[in-house]
């Protein structure tokens, strides 16, 4: 299609004599002498040089003999997108339309159409024309006779207003589309900066639950690994009374009621590290679905007989790679939350399935996630968690239970073993309705069953071996020398790494093993021990200790493997048995229970 402003000189006569058309051929011409005459004219007055012949501008006519025939004229040249700059109308042409009906016929249809009306004195005044057809900067009247250099002005002048009333839309329409294309884009940074905003705020609120978390972790963690320490003096030295005979019947049940608060203040310390993940964690090869089938064993105990237990899982198991214990504990937690949460009865529902999530699911513990995840899911019909709740709800210490109803670490410590698992938990719930806690963790494949043959373990051994014990608590460290002296051991203490040191350079060729804590004051680790000692006597063998997990106990992934461990709190058998195998080159597994 052509460029409508480039056949801006393209005229269209309308006049029912034939003798008019052929004036104005003669006068609009390429060939016409009044368009040389009005060139020269031109150049005299504005002092420029006359065109040359191939510089002329001539004007394309066309010819409609009645206004009917111009109205069509005039529609064609718009469908073929060159379209006219102006017209002269005969003011009367019988027996059809007169000038002005066909002037208001064309301007219906292309009011951009500029027009000269040729008319005689005796036709229609300019007041009737424009009562008729309104007032327009359109219109111009050319009175008969007309002189041709008047004519060929006219045609000139019109033209060029039309050719620059089509830049000047040309240039508003393009103004226009920049301003829509301005507001757009705009638009679209305002929604984009209000969803950053939103998004820097969601990320602002979480990053401030995390720092709250962590640092109720740390503490939580301290606590529980001092706490560690003294229950492994409290159940150490109650196990060697409940094993000397000289005990009277009553003290005995005395000891027994120790060992067991013992025993339940080191399953609260556990969930305390848990939360912090500072426990220590023995990952192994797991299907979910036989893990939640043992569980679902005790449940029927744990949860009466009011709710009805469903169990749901995938016939082609689901792994992952996790503490058995721990995962069992994170079920558990759960269930007996929904328990709580139902105490005119209900249905709980406990699942295990894969889910493949793409990064675009937005979880409640981080910004997004990606791969293969198995989900453990447990849905209860209970009381449901009001919103104000929410952002508590993992909180160690924290319960809507009445006093002596709950400890508030259950909830805690499923979110931190979630988390040393790097999984974590979402939760949905409403008011009246129910509560579904999702616990999502890395997927793994399922390796092929070993066949294994289950003997008994066998009672711990003693030896003859020098040991070097390396404990900053003292009361602990004359309990672990105590056990060990009674199977036989010499032990040679020490308090702290610069001790030890010097411990080790006055019997450094008599000492078989270090047993010592991981975590120590004086700016030596039992880690940096380990390694100096094991320099100077490649044969020495270590045994590190701690209530923490290892990793927060200062040791690398790379030496992870080849390390020998025994966790806090442990029992005089659990350390003598530790000791033996270090000795005799087994490899010690970590464990959860003391």
């Amino acid at each position: 299609m052509s460029d409508p402003i480039a056949n801006h000189r393209r005229i269209l006569i309308v006049d029912d004599n034939h003798s008019i058309h052929a004036d104005f051929r003669k006068i609009l011409g390429p060939n016409s002498c009044d368009q040389s005459s009005l060139a020269q004219h031109e150049a005299e007055l504005f002092g420029d040089p006359p065109a040359s012949d191939a510089s002329k501008l001539h004007f394309e006519i066309d010819s409609a003999y009645q206004g009917q025939e111009g109205l069509e004229y005039v529609l064609a040249a718009l469908k073929e997108g060159r379209p006219y700059s102006m017209a002269f109308v005969d003011m009367r042409m019988p027996p059809g339309w007169d000038g002005i009906e066909t002037v208001a016929r064309i301007w219906r249809e292309y009011p951009d159409l500029q027009v000269a009306f040729c008319t005689a004195y005796s036709d229609y005044s300019r007041e009737e024309i424009l009562s008729e057809l309104g007032e327009s900067d359109r219109l111009v009247i050319l009175k008969k006779p007309f002189d041709n250099i008047e004519a060929l002005q006219l045609a000139h002048a019109l033209s060029e207003k039309w050719r620059l009333l089509q830049q000047s839309k040309l240039k508003t329409e393009e103004l226009e589309r920049l301003v829509r294309e301005r507001t757009r884009e705009l638009n679209e940074a305002n929604t984009q900066l209000h969803l950053e905003m939103a998004e820097r705020a969601r990320v602002e609120e979480a990053l401030r639950h995390v720092h709250k978390m962590e640092a109720i972790g740390q503490l939580a963690g301290g606590i529980a690994h001092d706490f560690n320490n003294i229950l492994t003096v409290i159940r150490g030295y109650t196990s060697q009374l409940l094993t000397d005979g000289r005990i009277e019947p009553d003290n005995q049940l005395a000891l027994h009621q120790v060992d067991e608060a013992a025993e339940r203040a080191a399953n609260l310390t556990r969930q305390l590290l848990a939360f912090s993940r500072k426990q220590v964690m023995h990952a192994e090869h797991l299907d979910l679905n036989e893990v939640i089938s043992q569980v679902a064993r005790m449940l029927h105990r744990v949860l009466g007989e009011h709710i009805a237990l469903q169990i749901d899982t995938e016939p082609c198991g689901v792994g992952v790679k996790a503490d058995r214990a721990m995962i069992e504990q994170v079920v558990l937690n759960l269930a007996v939350n929904a328990r709580d949460a139902m105490p005119k009865g209900g249905k709980l529902l406990i699942s295990a399935t894969t889910v493949r999530l793409d990064g675009s699911q937005s979880a409640q513990d981080r910004r997004s996630v990606s791969g293969d995840f198995a989900c453990i899911t447990v849905t209860d019909t209970g009381c449901g968690i009001a919103p104000e709740i929410m952002p508590r709800l993992f909180e160690p210490f924290f319960t809507t239970k009445e006093v002596g109803k709950g400890t508030g670490l259950g909830l805690a410590s499923a979110y931190g073993i979630a988390a040393q698992h790097q999984g974590w938990i979402e939760v949905q719930s409403t008011l009246n309705q129910g509560t579904t806690f999702k616990v999502f963790l890395p997927e793994v494949k399922l390796p092929a069953k070993p066949v294994t043959n289950s003997t008994a373990a066998p009672k711990a051994r003693g030896g003859k071996e020098v040991i070097l014990l390396v404990e900053d608590d003292e009361a602990l460290r004359k309990l672990a020398c105590k056990v060990l002296e009674c199977y036989g051991y010499r032990v040679i203490t020490a308090g702290s790494g610069l001790e030890a040191r010097q411990a080790w350079s006055a019997h450094a060729a008599e000492i078989d093993l270090l047993l010592t804590d991981m975590v120590m004051p004086g700016g030596m680790s039992g880690r940096d021990l380990g390694l100096e000692l094991q320099a100077s006597k490649p044969a020495l063998k270590v045994l590190y200790s701690s209530g923490y997990s290892l990793e927060l106990a200062g040791c690398d992934a790379a030496s992870l493997e080849r390390i020998q461990f025994l966790p806090k709190p442990y029992a005089p058998n659990q350390l003598a048995t530790a000791i033996r195998s270090c000795l005799d080159g087994e490899r010690q597994q970590p464990s959860a229970n003391s």
